[in-house]
């Protein structure tokens, strides 16, 4: 009966995603997340067999690809209403011209040159969308509504999994419900599909660590094999995640077998290679300054006292941090749409005090090695986004880091925020304070993003 009941629970659980799901992506156009553009044009380059990027004109190195002419100029055309000062009162008369125009089935070369250090895998259900659609000779807004359902079904598929197999704490599902990660998972980006993977990861760690297969060594499970895919996706999808490598070490020194330590060891291999592959074959003429990616690098790793003081100085500036904050929980779209600052502060409150109730009722002693584990892999993951944005987008030298966005966090904290409470594999239930703290974070987070998408776009009329 208790089994019964609890898979009735999960079952309203997924209902109520579905339907939060389908109601923000009514209210947010194509194109209006970061990157989006050329995040859909990779995939329709892959869709239709360009697994890499293809030189360009430049001839310097992978940096574009062919899609379809159509889709471009749809993509294009989206990115008109995008940007501060951007003429937002346009949205639906654009989107209603824009996409209805079908796709032209003759390719034009795109630079996407951004796209290039990330593994194709990651692009598999937009790719499936898009593949779809050509087929059926689809609009491109019908085309763009289906591309962008399977990435999100997608997203809250491996989500499901996930809470299959254990529970985040309230601090967890609070970083997980504020508007900038709603409108990320909404979005057909890698974004919301690099956090939900990020929770699986755990879920599938704790899991498999628990497992009576792993703890007697009798080879491998396919969750285990599963583990280790998603992290291969992760990391070269997010050098900055480069840490949660040490999960499927720990699990080969903890239980060492040699069908674990190769394929541990195959793991490390492809990530590493795929990375260095990327590195040097792509060429993002985006990035214009004086010195390389590899000499700003050594420079910095043959004085790392420089790079602490760029650090420091970074995180020192008090507009920078409040930059950071106020895009980690609501600056949406191409950072044109945010929300109030005074309801920043509020989910930051909210936040904060979970944290530190957490922090006081965690029982540090239990599990203590897992714990740091995550500790570690989240503040390391951190630190890399400096590192790896102050190499690759900031000219040298610097005053300060440039290019860094909140978002870029979300990921790093969920694995800061899983070291604290309960680690262990398998489902409980939230206490009553849990449920209420998390219901009122993410209703006050759903009127947020609803007003100011709404005031935004104006696209409520449209929809509804």
């Amino acid at each position: 009966m208790r089994l019964t009941q609890q898979r009735i629970k999960f079952a309203f659980l997924i209902l109520i995603a579905i339907v939060i799901a389908a109601g923000i992506t009514r209210l947010i156009p194509p194109v209006q997340s970061p990157d989006e553009n050329v995040h859909l044009l990779r995939a329709d380059m892959i869709s239709h067999g360009q697994l890499l990027l293809q030189p360009g004109a430049s001839g310097k190195g992978r940096e574009g690809g062919l899609a379809d002419a159509n889709f471009i100029r749809f993509s294009e055309a989206m990115l008109w209403i995008s940007g501060k000062g951007a003429n937002k009162d346009i949205a639906s008369e654009l989107w209603d011209r824009a996409g209805d125009v079908k796709w032209a089935h003759k390719d034009s070369f795109y630079n996407a040159a951004g796209t290039g250090y990330y593994l194709p895998v990651i692009y598999i259900p937009h790719a499936l969308g898009l593949f779809t659609s050509r087929k059926l000779d689809l609009s491109m807004e019908a085309s763009y509504e289906l591309t962008r359902t399977l990435v999100v079904a997608t997203s809250l598929t491996l989500m499901v999994l996930a809470l299959s197999m254990y529970t985040p704490n309230v601090l967890s599902l609070m970083l997980l419900a504020t508007p900038m990660a709603l409108f990320q998972f909404s979005s057909p980006t890698i974004d919301g599909l690099c956090a939900a993977m990020a929770i699986l990861v755990i879920g599938l760690w704790f899991s498999v660590s628990a497992s009576e297969r792993y703890l007697s060594g009798n080879g491998l499970a396919f969750k285990e094999v599963a583990l280790y895919g998603l992290i291969i996706v992760l990391c070269t999808a997010r050098t900055n995640l480069l840490p949660i490598l040490l999960i499927p070490l720990v699990l080969a020194i903890s239980r060492p077998s040699r069908p674990r330590i190769a394929t541990v060891a195959l793991v490390y291999m492809f990530t590493f290679a795929w990375i260095a592959f990327a590195v040097s074959t792509t060429h993002d003429s985006r990035v214009v300054r004086e010195h390389s990616t590899s000499s700003i690098l050594i420079s910095y790793l043959s004085s790392p006292l420089e790079f602490i003081d760029l650090l420091a100085s970074t995180i020192g500036d008090n507009e920078i941090r409040r930059f950071y904050r106020d895009s980690y929980f609501g600056i949406l779209g191409w950072l044109d749409t945010p929300i109030p600052r005074h309801a920043v502060r509020i989910l930051y409150a909210a936040a904060i005090v979970s944290a530190v109730v957490l922090v006081i009722v965690t029982p540090w002693r239990r599990a203590a090695p897992r714990r740091a584990m995550l500790l570690f892999m989240g503040l390391s993951s951190t630190f890399l986004i400096f590192l790896a944005l102050a190499i690759t987008w900031t000219n040298y030298p610097a005053d300060r880091i440039s290019g860094i966005q909140g978002r870029y966090f979300l990921v790093p904290t969920l694995f800061i925020a899983a070291a604290l409470g309960k680690t262990e594999a398998g489902v409980r239930t939230l206490r009553p304070v849990e449920i209420l703290a998390f219901c009122a974070f993410l209703g006050y987070s759903l009127y947020l993003l609803a007003t100011t998408l709404m005031a935004q776009y104006k696209l409520s009329s449209q929809y509804f």
